[in-house]
């Protein structure tokens, strides 16, 4: 997070879970995506400071930081979580 004290402080490099449905077996799958495939395309997100009710960092050796690192490793970005 950029600026955590403006009054819209800025994200970069942004992930979000979706779940999706395996057709075969009907479990419920988990899958990290990396904001910016949507039709808009959006790079950045800016956050109303007002609406932040918890900041968490992610720690680079649990899960979700090894797929955010494998993630920027395929898309040659070098910001980590």
């Amino acid at each position: 997070m950029e600026n955590p004290e403006s009054t819209y402080p800025l994200l970069r490099n942004v992930f979000y879970v979706q779940n999706k449905p395996n057709e075969e077996t009907k479990e419920i799958v988990n899958l990290l995506v990396k904001r910016g495939k949507e039709w808009h395309g959006p790079d950045v997100m800016y956050l109303n400071r007002q609406h932040i009710v918890m900041v968490e960092p992610v720690a680079a050796e649990s899960q979700v930081g090894k797929l955010i690192h494998e993630a920027n490793e395929k898309t040659g970005s070098s910001l980590d979580c």
